[in-house]
């Protein structure tokens, strides 16, 4: 198996001597244990304190986005967003490459996944390919997209901006405004990636992030919701404060809310690594960089093509096996392993999970042979 073992040393010479790689780890400031003495010392650890403006600014700044709500999770955020949207009762498109927390957080939302594949050369959603499947599928009735298979209103969909790399937003847009479909983007793992110069999640109603372990950015547990309207913000802001009345000494609420807001203690690792966010992201795309470069013209393997208007965080660099090579996908992944090179798989299409497997969807050709070549590749050792 030489093209494996050559496909090994290419990578491995992109990356610093070490025992071992993980797909990603955290970067950590040198001043992170100064914010966090900090925060302990001020006694404000919980959901209360400095750290959550100044991180929730912090990315205001980055994201130009006018509102920002932090949560305790990416999964929280997009719940939340999914249910000021209403699908209750509705379907929600849902591209199947995607990590499980996105038709998740539809259920939660008592809404319906409905699957939709990708692009051949794009991991994100393919646009054309859901023009002509929702013109084959659906009918308006009174200005509602309605599945005429199910009878249900498509209400939704949800932008998932795949690995930090952008979706094609001006043309999901003009789709979704064809159908009268809303968008909510998930922007988990895309915090500093841009489309045309304008941050990813900020062309939506709602845009989350995510701030989990592997991400860029990590809080530990977090997330954050990016928000158009006013409205929407004080509604969101009044939910997931237990729906808590504000007084200086009464405690009542005036409707069920949710305890889904980030600790102080979380927004102080964040803001502590967002104040040197334009150096990872370099870092990352230097790492980036090193692999293209050998892989220039690859017989066995290559990248996904990167459009000049679109600026990803290249928070994970995936690697795709041509079809000839396909059949070594879970070999080579193997030998990554007992070479102390701890790769990954891409996601599991969703559909392909026991619970989702009755759900609605389009043809998914393109996500599964994704899935059946693709892999992840260590990200962080620059």
């Amino acid at each position: 198996m030489k093209h494996i073992d050559l496909i090994i040393k290419k990578i491995k010479a992109c990356l610093r001597k070490r025992k071992s790689y993980q797909v990603h780890e955290p970067m950590f400031p040198k001043n992170t244990k100064k914010v966090l003495s900090d925060c302990i010392n001020s006694t404000y650890v919980s959901t209360n304190g400095k750290y959550i403006t100044k991180f929730q600014n912090e990315i205001k700044k980055l994201t130009k986005s006018k509102y920002v709500l932090l949560t305790n999770t990416g999964t929280s955020a997009l719940t939340l967003s999914l249910k000021l949207s209403n699908v209750e009762n509705c379907e929600v498109l849902v591209p199947t490459m995607t990590f499980v927390a996105t038709p998740n957080s539809v259920f939660y939302a008592k809404g319906i996944p409905h699957f939709i594949d990708s692009g051949k050369q794009d991991l994100n959603i393919d646009s054309i390919k859901l023009d002509k499947y929702l013109d084959k599928i659906t009918i308006n009735k009174k200005g509602k997209c309605i599945n005429k298979r199910t009878k249900r209103i498509i209400k939704s969909i949800i932008v998932v901006h795949s690995y930090g790399y952008p979706a094609d937003m001006p043309s999901i847009i003009n789709v979704c405004k064809k159908y009268n479909i809303s968008i909510i983007e998930d922007a988990a793992g895309a915090l500093g990636s841009f489309l045309n110069k304008k941050h990813l999640g900020t062309f939506s109603k709602f845009g989350i992030l995510s701030f989990n372990g592997n991400k860029t950015i990590t809080t530990g547990m977090g997330g954050a919701i990016m928000i158009k309207n006013k409205n929407d913000y004080i509604k969101l802001n009044h939910l997931i404060s237990t729906a808590r009345l504000n007084h200086k000494w009464s405690i009542k609420h005036d409707e069920i809310g949710f305890n889904l807001r980030m600790s102080n203690l979380n927004a102080a690792l964040g803001y502590a690594q967002i104040k040197e966010i334009k150096n990872t992201l370099k870092c990352k795309k230097n790492l980036y960089n090193s692999y293209i470069s050998k892989f220039v013209d690859d017989k066995i393997c290559h990248f996904l093509p990167i459009d000049d208007n679109s600026q990803p965080n290249y928070w994970l660099t995936n690697i795709f096996l041509n079809k000839k090579y396909r059949k070594d996908h879970q070999k080579l992944i193997k030998m990554f392993h007992k070479k102390n090179i701890f790769v990954r798989e891409l996601w599991t299409p969703q559909h392909l999970l026991r619970m989702y497997s009755n759900n609605p969807r389009s043809d998914l050709t393109n996500a599964v042979n994704h899935w059946k070549s693709g892999i992840s590749l260590p990200s962080s050792y620059y």
